[in-house]
């Protein structure tokens, strides 16, 4: 079952955060065959994408940790409000959602 986290974001801001996955015996995740994907929506029926994460997984791949970003330039096309999104680790054969929940993003005063 996937994690549920909120997220907040202000619009324009750099949004980065580590993520560290590990088994029933708390030991790291080796994601060498591994990769991700996760976006935003405005709900979870909506048919538009409105933003992908980046993915950076960190070195070595056994230390079973990534990178999970959305640059300034996605962050400030968003609308000011919650959207849904999640993450999913991939190989081959397995797709599994690993975090899930809200995404919410401030408005920005300094322009």
């Amino acid at each position: 079952m996937a994690q549920s986290t909120n997220l907040t974001v202000g619009q324009g801001e750099t949004f980065k955060i580590l993520v560290s996955l590990t088994d029933q015996n708390e030991t790291a995740i080796n994601l060498t065959n591994y990769s991700f994907t996760g976006s935003l929506r405005e709900t979870y029926s909506a048919e538009d994408i409105s933003a992908d994460f980046i993915f950076e997984t960190i070195s070595p791949a056994t230390s079973g940790s990534f990178y999970v970003s959305l640059p300034p330039a996605s962050s400030s096309l968003l609308t000011s409000q919650d959207y849904v999104y999640d993450i999913l680790l991939v190989s081959e054969s397995v797709v599994r959602r690993i975090v899930e929940g809200k995404f919410t993003v401030r408005p920005s005063v300094t322009r």
